[in-house]
């Protein structure tokens, strides 16, 4: 019985001792998987690139005013026109600034 103990004692020691010297797979996972995150960061920014540019092209290739931008610009411009004239501008002064007309100016200060 004794000899039983002392035998299961040597052998977790020794067991011990094997998985301490044992090279750890963790850590080497650990770097492979941080290989592949890398490597797919790289892939992600290079597609982004490709992306964007593909973009600027798309933008370049097809015309630049669609329905709904002509209406933002249309807004856009009418606050223009109306901030020119609280600042005290004339209308021939507004009109020489943007691309409407005197009339079309005091259409839009009559509509306010």
């Amino acid at each position: 019985m004794e000899w039983m103990i002392v035998s299961l004692l040597g052998a977790g020691c020794l067991l011990i001792l094997v998985s301490l010297l044992q090279k750890d797979s963790a850590k080497e996972v650990e770097k492979q998987v941080e290989n592949v995150s890398i490597q797919l960061m790289q892939e992600m920014y290079q597609l982004r690139k490709k992306v964007s540019l593909l973009e600027e092209e798309h933008m370049l290739s097809t015309p630049v005013h669609k329905a709904e931008d002509t209406m933002d610009e249309q807004s856009m411009s009418r606050d223009y026109v109306l901030s020119l004239h609280e600042e005290g501008l004339s209308v021939a002064d507004i009109a020489g600034m943007t691309q409407y007309s005197e009339e079309e100016i005091e259409n839009i200060l009559a509509n306010d």
